[in-house]
């Protein structure tokens, strides 16, 4: 199984471009075979700071996640819209 977190910081001016890219990542990739839990989810004391709990069956599941149309539209898409690249961060289950 894989988890990982996705943290993306938005430029100021630029959380509700992002906010909707990201909320439009969630249905394509919940319907991914392989997709466990996708959530989006916004830091509560800075609304620049959204994060994507990820899980999937296995690493080919995830890698066929970052293939498809819809994740790789969301790369094009963040020029631009980030102060810093996005952290993705894999944790083993316990």
């Amino acid at each position: 199984m894989i988890n990982l977190t996705a943290t993306f910081h938005a430029k100021a001016g630029q959380e509700s471009v992002l906010q909707s890219l990201l909320i439009a990542m969630l249905e394509p990739t919940r319907n991914e075979p392989g997709c466990l839990r996708y959530d989006l989810l916004k830091d509560s004391s800075n609304s620049a700071i959204f994060m994507f709990q990820e899980q999937f069956t296995d690493k080919q599941a995830f890698d066929e996640h970052c293939q498809q149309a819809h994740f790789l539209y969301l790369l094009d898409s963040l020029e631009g819209l980030l102060e810093q690249e996005p952290t993705i961060t894999f944790y083993d289950q316990l």
